[in-house]
C-alpha cells in the first residue's frame, strides 16, 4: 500500500498519461464511428426522401401521359426532377474543385449521376475503379412493364461501392 503523502515518480506519472491518452484515443475512435454512422443515416435518409418525390412525380406525369418528360427524367438531377430543395445540394456542376464543402450533393453533369460527398469516409469502400474516390453516386431508375407503363422510379446506386461504418 502506498502512502497517500508520498510523491509519485516519473514512472507512475507517465504510467497516469499513457493510461488516459489510450482511453482518449478510445473515445475519439468511437466518436469518430457514430458521427459517421449519423452521416449515413443522413444520406439515406434525403435519398429516401428523393425515391418518394421521384415516384410521385413518376406518377403525376404518367397520369398526364407527359411520356416524353418520364424518359427525360433519366438524365437529369433528382433535385431538379422531384423539384426538392436542400441546403446541401450545391446544384449542376461539370467539374467539381478539388477543395470542395464535404457533405454535400451535387449533380455531376459528364457522368449524369447524383454524388454525394461524405465529410466522415473511413468506411467507406469504392470497389469499382472508374469512380472518384470517397463519393457515393446514383442514377435515376426508371422502372418499365412495358412501353408505357412504369412501375416506379427510384435512385440506384452506380458503380460498387459499400459504406458500412460498424462499431
Amino acid at each position: 500500500m502506498i502512502p497517500a503523502n508520498r510523491p509519485r515518480n516519473y514512472l507512475q506519472s507517465a504510467l497516469y498519461v499513457a493510461i488516459a491518452g489510450v482511453i482518449a484515443a478510445m473515445l475519439v475512435e468511437r466518436l469518430l464511428t457514430y458521427a459517421e454512422i449519423a452521416e449515413k443515416a443522413s444520406m439515406e435518409a434525403t435519398v429516401s426522401q428523393l425515391n418518394t418525390a421521384l415516384y410521385a412525380h413518376l406518377a403525376y406525369l404518367a397520369l398526364r401521359g407527359e411520356y416524353e418528360a418520364i424518359e427525360a427524367m433519366r438524365g437529369t438531377s433528382p433535385f431538379a426532377s422531384a423539384d426538392v430543395r436542400s441546403a446541401a445540394y450545391l446544384g449542376e456542376i461539370d467539374n467539381l474543385p478539388p477543395d470542395a464543402e464535404r457533405g454535400k450533393w451535387y449533380f455531376d453533369r459528364s457522368t449524369r449521376e447524383l454524388v454525394y460527398l461524405p465529410r466522415f469516409k473511413r468506411h467507406l469502400a469504392n470497389i469499382d475503379d472508374r469512380q472518384a474516390t470517397g463519393a457515393a453516386r446514383f442514377v435515376i431508375d426508371l422502372r418499365q412493364s412495358s412501353k408505357h407503363a412504369y412501375t416506379g422510379a427510384a435512385l440506384r446506386p452506380t458503380g460498387a461501392w459499400v459504406w458500412e461504418p460498424e462499431l
